[in-house]
């Protein structure tokens, strides 16, 4: 009996799905806690590879990169592109060793956003190592701008 209900709870447990860091689903997220509109981008891994942020009353969008740090070495400036607009703007290396971060500030109401399209893809270009995030991330660019400038 001992053994047929061990067989059962082992089943059982076998049979409950169990969610760790590298079955999160790869993609972006939007959340908009204590004021601040934040849109992350995650790896198939589970790993945060982006975010972008907005804080009012300035309303700059800062975009972080978690994966040009290495490349980015003596730059000051980065290409911002979503479509065919691109915008350079200054940049800043934040963190250090494998915490270190492409940090980007884009002025309040970057006019690359006026001309979003539907199918149009994000990208960051540093030292001529471009990273194009996931589908998506021009709305998420949106969703994340309309959520800070609308407080």
């Amino acid at each position: 009996m001992r053994k047929l209900l061990v067989g059962i709870v082992c089943a059982a447990a076998m049979a409950v799905p169990s969610v760790s860091p590298a079955q999160q689903q790869e993609g972006w997220s939007y959340a908009y806690t204590e004021g601040v509109a934040t849109a992350t981008q995650r790896d198939v891994r589970g790993r945060v590879t982006a975010t972008l942020t907005c804080r009012p009353p300035t309303g700059d969008i800062i975009v972080t990169d978690y994966t040009l740090a290495r490349s980015a070495r003596g730059a000051n400036t980065a290409a911002v592109r979503i479509g065919v607009m691109s915008v350079n703007v200054p940049m800043t290396l934040e963190g250090r060793g494998r915490n270190r971060t492409v940090v980007i500030n884009l002025p309040q109401r970057p006019p690359i956003l006026a001309a979003v399209q539907p199918n149009d893809r994000l990208s960051v270009t540093v030292n001529n190592q471009t990273v194009t995030y996931l589908d998506g991330g021009p709305a998420r660019m949106r969703e994340v701008a309309y959520g800070c400038w609308g407080s």
